[in-house]
């Protein structure tokens, strides 16, 4: 389904107009197509962004940044990765790991002095 078109003013600079017409011009369509294309990326560049300091700031989870931003849950875990965003444990769940890695240690330490 088609989702209907809708017109939108706005003044730019005349440099950024120049360029629409050379990517126009060089895709072959329009300058309408471009503006949108470049919309729509910019609108989902802002989406992945709010989404990623959101997870950072531990306001929502990994799955709900996901859904916000329009990305699956793998591509989420990529963006956190490229950004250099640790995954947000809770500090109940850090302890847990903590206390599961010092437990098989001493399990694997006692295995090797028996």
């Amino acid at each position: 389904m088609v989702e209907e078109l809708t017109t939108v003013s706005a003044r730019i600079q005349k440099s950024q107009a120049q360029e629409i017409e050379r990517l126009a011009s060089k895709k072959g369509t329009d300058k309408s197509a471009i503006i949108r294309e470049l919309l729509a990326t910019a609108i989902q560049n802002e989406r992945i962004e709010d989404a990623l300091h959101r997870v950072q700031t531990r306001k929502i989870t990994v799955w709900k940044a996901a859904e916000m931003a329009g990305v699956t849950y793998r591509e989420m875990l990529e963006l956190l990765k490229t950004h250099n965003i640790p995954f947000p444990l809770s500090e109940q769940e850090l302890r847990r790991e903590i206390e599961e890695i010092t437990s098989t240690t001493r399990t694997t330490q006692t295995k090797r002095n028996q």
